[in-house]
């Protein structure tokens, strides 16, 4: 297959799992044969030396952060994000004049116009997928008024009709249809996230010394729980628990180093900065419990998979999307999300309540049975299949000035 990935976001500028997702599938499927092509935004980052050439960096990220107040950012910056980036409308136009995709399977298309590209993709009858690892339908329906999302045929669920849905958990569908009212009456397929243990390593043994050590990686932030993670670890201190917990991952470091000092938590919580994927695999098997106690609406964090995988069992937040997938007591620790669920259950931890070594093994079956990344790749692999079917692009000159026109009328209908 000839498959074309759009996406926001791709390695090495990551938020989260649903970046580094999208990289470990289209790099897994190139390498089964088929010819990929990913189409995403440039980066102030350098790209690696190894980045291949399939990669093309030539889209404008037009910067929006999802689920925060609109008021910091400039309207029209908005609509430029989640409904119409012109520039960005042509260079996916030119991919797909170019490159003539059997397929094109889009990711997170927050930041680079959204509604124009899917429009694009159904006016010109392409074979799509749209693997839903956050609200996305949200987004445009939440920050696009309802007369501009009708130039696009956007009105209610229209826009999605010919697209092959895949999402990485009921709960996320049950917040996209409450949110919007939008509902997928071709199905869905739940393609749950997945976590790729080649690079893991056997656990050490748990409890070493009578000390317990925990491990965070996500973004550092007070919606994955950091501000959780520091007051239940001060609770721990005060109590006389021995314990240290490293936190991985980029975010707001300056001001939770002020709350770890203010808390006297220096010498029992650190922060180790941003690891590639397999060097954060192999360190899990030095910790004995993986803290994640993130907001309940998360649609499914990846990385307590990864920990899971690795015999490092998750403590997580009860109803956010990676519970789905795990037995409570079995595979997992699940908490409400408070100080006190979390301090308790580090507690019952470090005290030796919980029988890890046999959780580990668990979660370790399970993620490399039912989670692993090659059953879910194999999943994605069939569903393009499946979805693909010929289509042909007519060459029309004045293709692209149609584009111009949706564009600039959606800027006149929105700000006059």
């Amino acid at each position: 297959m000839r498959i074309l990935f759009l996406t926001n976001l791709y390695p090495p500028l990551v938020l989260g799992g649903y970046e580094i997702a999208c990289a470990q599938t289209a790099e897994a499927l190139q390498k089964r044969g088929h010819d990929v092509r990913v189409l995403t935004t440039w980066s102030h980052l350098p790209a690696p030396s190894t980045s291949p050439g399939w990669v093309h960096r030539r889209l404008d990220l037009h910067w929006y952060v999802p689920h925060t107040s609109n008021v910091t950012y400039e309207l029209r910056d908005l609509h430029s994000a989640v409904c119409s980036s012109y520039a960005n409308t042509l260079q996916l136009l030119d991919a797909l004049t170019d490159f003539r995709p059997d397929i094109v399977s889009v990711w997170n298309l927050t930041g680079i116009g959204s509604l124009a590209m899917m429009d694009l993709l159904n006016y010109l009858d392409v074979p799509w997928a749209i693997y839903l690892g956050d609200r996305i339908p949200v987004d445009v329906s939440a920050n696009v008024p309802e007369d501009v999302r009708g130039l696009f045929n956007a009105q209610g669920s229209n826009i999605y009709k010919n697209a092959r849905i895949q999402s990485v958990s009921h709960n996320l569908l049950d917040e996209i249809e409450a949110l919007s009212g939008i509902t997928f009456s071709q199905g869905v397929d739940i393609v749950a996230g997945w976590a790729d243990l080649t690079s893991s390593v056997p656990h050490e043994t748990y409890l070493r010394d009578g000390k317990a050590r925990f491990v965070a990686a996500s973004s550092i932030s007070p919606n994955k729980g950091t501000d959780l993670i520091l007051e239940a670890s001060a609770r721990l201190k005060d109590a006389g628990v021995d314990f240290l917990v490293d936190l991985f991952g980029e975010g707001d470091i300056p001001r939770y180093i002020d709350m770890v000092k203010s808390l006297h938590l220096q010498d029992t919580v650190h922060f180790r900065g941003q690891l590639p994927y397999a060097d954060l695999l192999r360190s899990y098997a030095a910790y004995d419990a993986f803290l994640c106690p993130t907001w309940e609406r998360d649609p499914f964090p990846f990385a307590p998979l990864g920990a899971a995988g690795c015999g490092t069992p998750p403590i997580l937040t009860r109803n956010c999307g990676t519970s789905e997938r795990l037995v409570d007591g079995v595979h997992c620790i699940k908490i409400e999300r408070t100080v006190d669920d979390l301090a308790k259950a580090m507690s019952d931890v470090a005290a030796g309540h919980i029988d890890l070594a046999k959780m580990g093994r668990a979660g370790r079956r399970l993620v490399m049975s039912d989670l692993s990344f090659d059953r879910h790749l194999d999943r994605m692999e069939s569903a393009f299949q499946d979805h693909m079917r010929p289509w042909n692009l007519q060459d029309d000159p004045k293709l692209p000035l149609l584009l111009f026109l949706k564009h600039n009328l959606s800027v006149r209908l929105r700000f006059g």
